[in-house]
C-alpha cells in the first residue's frame, strides 16, 4: 500500500472519529450568529441546533460574545457549550419568543409560563455546559407581575431524560430561572443562579422529577432559591442536594407550594444558607394532598435567617387542572434533621400538622440555634390553624415558643439540642400542643433573665424528658397544663438551686377546634346531637341534603366538616347536578374535607347537594358544617 493511500485512510478514520454524534461540533457563527448584543441571533443558533440534531447529535459551540435571543428549542443529543465570555441574552421584546403549549399535564402548563429562552420537551441526552452566562434580562425588563405567563422563563425542560447542566451561570431571570418538569436522571453541577428581583423569579425548580443530583452550586435569588414542586399527581422523588451556598429574599430550600403528587426520598447536605430576611431557611410543606416522606437534612449551617425550619401539613387541596380534584390528604412522616447550626435567627421553627392528621416521626439531632430577637407571644390556646391557607412560615405570627413550636405531631424526638435565647425572652424554648409520643434528650437552653420554662406541654401525652437544663431566672424547668396531659415522665434533668423540675398550671380552654374561615356561603347543621361541642348529623341515619348559592364562576371548593368514628377510613360522596365526587375521611377528629367542584357555573346559581357515605351500614360518619371556599384566593402578606 502506497504512502499516499495510507495518509488518505488515516484522514478518513480521523474524520469519522471526530464526527461521531457525541463529538461533532457546530459553531453558531458558521450559521450566521453575530454575537454583538444587538442582532437577534435566535434563528442562527436554532439552525445550528437543528443541524446537529439532524446529524444525530453533537456539540453546539457558543463562542465569546453576547447573543440576543428569543426561544431556542433543544433536541435529543444536543450539548449547548459556552466558551468563556459567551452570553445568551434574553430579548426584551416578548414578540421574539415562541408561544409554547407543552404536552405534559401540569399546573404550570400555560398558567405560569408560555414563553421561554430555552425549552425542551421529550428530549434525551441534552446538556448546557461551559463557562458562559444565560441572562434573562429581567432586571429592568418584564416588570409587570401579573399575568405571570407574560414573562419568559429562562429555561424549562419537560419530560426529558439524562439532562446535564454544568458550570453555566444564570442571571437576572424574568420569571422562574431553571425549571425541571417531569424529568429523569438530571445532574446540576457547579452552576450559579443570581438575580435581584422577586416576583416569582425562583432559582431552581425541581418539579415531578426523579433522580436529580445538585452539587457545588451557588444561589443568590430575590425569590425562592431551590424549590421542590409536584404540579401534577406525579411524585417528586430521589433528589440529592449537596455542597451548595444559598441566599434568598424568600426561602432557601422549599417544598410544597404545589404539592399534588408529593415528595419522597430527598436529601439536603453540606449546605450553607445565609441572609434569609423574611422567610425560612428550610420549608417542608405539603398542602394539596400529596405525601411527604423520607427526608434527610444534615450538615447545614445558617446565618441571618428569619425562620430556620418550617414543617407543615395543610389542606388547601388545590387541583392541578380543571378536570381533576384532590380526593384525600396523605401523610407527612419520616423527616430527619441532623447537625444543623444556626446563627442570628429571628423567628421560631415549627412543626405544624392537622388536628386530624398529625405529622409523624420527626427526629432533630445535634441542633444549635442562636436567636437575635424576640416577640410578644400569642396565648397558647389562641394560635390559629390556618389549615386551608397558602403555606409559608410567616403565616404564623408570635408563636408561644422561641425555638420550636410543635403542634399536631407524633413521634417527635429532640436529641442534643442547644438553644440560645435573647436577654429578655419570655417564651419557653419548646412548646408542644396536641402531641403524642415525644422524646427529649439532652436539651439545653440559655435564657439568662428569662422567667419562662424550658418546655411547655398542653394536650399532650406519652412524653419523656431527660438530661436537660435551662440556665435562666425561671423557677421551674417544665410546665404542664393540668388537664389534657398524661404520661409525661422526667428523669436525670439538671436543676439549679432556685428551680423545681415541674410546675403544673391551669389548663387553658381550647378556643380553636377548626378554622371558621371567612366565606359568604355557609351551611351549618342544626341538631341537638352534639359531638365535642359541635352540632352533628349521623350520616347513617339519613343522607344529608342541602341547597347552596354558588356565587363564583370557577375554582369553587366545597368544604365539609366531618368526623369518622369508625375503625376504618370511609369515603364520603358528594352528589350534585348529575356529578358524583368523593373524598376519603381517614381521621377520627373534626376536620375539613375540601372538595373542588368539577362543575362550574356562569352566574349565581342555587345548587342542590347530597352527602352520603360509601357504606351506610358502617356508621360512625358525622357531618357538622359545609362552607364554600375559593382555593385560589391570594393570601395577603408582605414579601419584603
Amino acid at each position: 500500500m502506497s504512502k499516499k493511500i495510507i495518509q488518505i485512510c488515516f484522514f478518513v478514520l480521523l474524520v469519522i472519529s471526530i464526527c461521531t454524534p457525541a463529538f461533532c461540533q457546530y459553531d453558531i457563527k458558521n450559521f450566521g450568529a453575530k454575537g454583538d448584543g444587538r442582532s437577534l441571533d435566535t434563528k442562527s443558533i436554532q439552525s445550528a441546533i437543528d443541524k446537529a440534531y439532524k446529524d444525530g447529535g453533537g456539540i453546539v459551540d457558543i463562542p465569546s460574545g453576547t447573543y440576543r435571543i428569543g426561544t431556542l428549542i433543544l433536541k435529543n443529543n444536543i450539548n449547548l457549550h459556552f466558551f468563556p465570555g459567551a452570553i445568551l441574552l434574553g430579548s426584551a421584546d416578548i414578540r421574539d419568543y415562541l408561544t409554547i403549549n407543552q404536552k405534559y399535564e401540569s399546573r404550570t402548563k400555560n398558567l405560569y409560563g408560555k414563553y421561554f429562552m430555552l425549552f425542551a420537551e421529550d428530549a434525551k441526552n441534552i446538556s448546557l455546559t461551559g463557562k458562559g452566562i444565560i441572562d434573562g434580562n429581567g432586571l429592568h425588563n418584564f416588570q409587570v407581575v401579573r399575568p405571570q405567563n407574560e414573562r419568559p422563563f429562562t429555561a424549562r425542560f419537560v419530560n426529558c431524560e439524562n439532562v446535564l447542566v454544568r458550570d453555566v451561570g444564570f442571571i437576572e431571570a424574568a420569571n422562574w430561572t431553571l425549571h425541571l418538569l417531569g424529568c429523569k436522571d438530571v445532574t446540576i453541577d457547579n452552576i450559579f443562579i443570581t438575580h435581584h428581583r422577586k416576583e416569582n423569579r425562583d432559582g431552581l425548580d425541581i418539579d415531578c422529577c426523579q433522580g436529580v443530583a445538585v452539587s457545588n452550586c451557588r444561589f443568590s435569588t430575590g425569590d425562592d432559591a431551590i424549590v421542590f414542586k409536584s404540579t401534577n399527581d406525579s411524585m417528586c422523588q430521589d433528589i440529592a442536594i449537596t455542597n451548595c451556598t444559598i441566599s434568598s429574599g424568600a426561602s432557601a430550600i422549599k417544598t410544597g407550594t404545589e404539592s399534588n403528587g408529593g415528595f419522597k426520598n430527598i436529601t439536603v447536605s453540606n449546605c450553607i444558607i445565609k441572609n434569609i430576611p423574611m422567610h425560612a431557611g428550610i420549608e417542608l410543606m405539603t398542602v394539596d394532598g400529596g405525601c411527604m416522606q423520607n427526608i434527610l437534612l444534615e450538615n447545614i449551617v445558617m446565618e441571618n435567617v428569619a425562620t430556620p425550619i418550617f414543617i407543615r401539613l395543610g389542606i388547601r387541596a388545590r387541583p392541578f387542572k380543571k378536570e381533576q380534584y384532590v380526593k384525600r390528604i396523605n401523610a407527612v412522616s419520616d423527616i430527619t434533621l441532623n447537625n444543623i447550626n444556626i446563627l442570628n435567627a429571628t423567628l421560631p421553627s415549627s412543626i405544624m400538622g392537622l388536628r386530624n392528621n398529625k405529622i409523624k416521626n420527626i427526629t432533630i439531632s445535634n441542633f444549635t440555634v442562636h436567636y437575635g430577637a424576640t416577640q410578644l407571644a400569642t396565648a397558647y390556646n389562641k394560635v390559629p390553624l390556618k389549615e386551608l391557607d397558602y403555606p409559608m412560615a410567616i403565616m404564623f405570627d408570635k408563636l408561644p415558643a422561641f425555638a420550636f413550636y410543635c403542634r399536631n405531631a407524633s413521634q417527635v424526638r429532640f436529641n442534643n439540642v442547644l438553644l440560645y435565647g435573647v436577654e429578655n425572652e419570655k417564651r419557653p424554648g419548646l412548646t408542644f400542643d396536641n402531641t403524642t409520643d415525644i422524646s427529649i434528650n439532652s436539651l439545653k437552653a440559655i435564657g439568662r433573665k428569662s422567667t419562662a420554662p424550658l418546655v411547655y406541654f398542653r394536650n399532650s401525652s406519652d412524653a419523656t424528658v431527660a438530661f436537660s437544663s435551662f440556665k435562666s431566672a425561671g423557677t421551674s424547668l417544665f410546665q404542664i397544663e393540668n388537664n389534657g396531659c398524661k404520661n409525661i415522665v422526667f428523669s436525670n434533668n439538671v436543676l439549679h438551686e432556685y428551680q423545681k423540675e415541674v410546675n403544673t398550671v391551669a389548663s387553658l380552654k381550647g378556643e380553636i377546634v377548626f378554622d371558621d374561615f371567612e366565606t359568604a356561603t355557609k351551611f351549618e347543621v342544626d341538631n341537638e346531637n352534639k359531638i365535642t361541642g359541635l352540632s352533628a348529623l349521623n350520616l347513617k341515619d339519613t343522607c344529608f341534603k342541602f341547597k347552596l348559592n354558588i356565587s363564583r364562576k370557577h375554582n369553587i371548593q366545597l368544604c365539609l366538616l366531618v368526623l369518622n368514628q369508625s375503625l376504618k377510613p370511609q369515603k364520603v360522596f358528594i352528589k350534585y347536578d348529575g356529578v358524583i365526587q368523593e373524598f376519603l375521611v381517614n381521621w377520627n377528629e373534626w376536620g375539613w374535607a375540601p372538595v373542588s367542584l368539577l362543575k362550574n357555573y356562569p352566574s349565581d346559581t342555587k345548587i342542590d347537594f347530597e352527602i352520603i357515605p360509601e357504606n351506610v351500614a358502617a356508621g360512625g360518619l358525622f357531618i357538622s358544617k359545609v362552607y364554600v371556599n375559593y382555593p385560589d384566593r391570594i393570601s395577603i402578606y408582605i414579601r419584603g
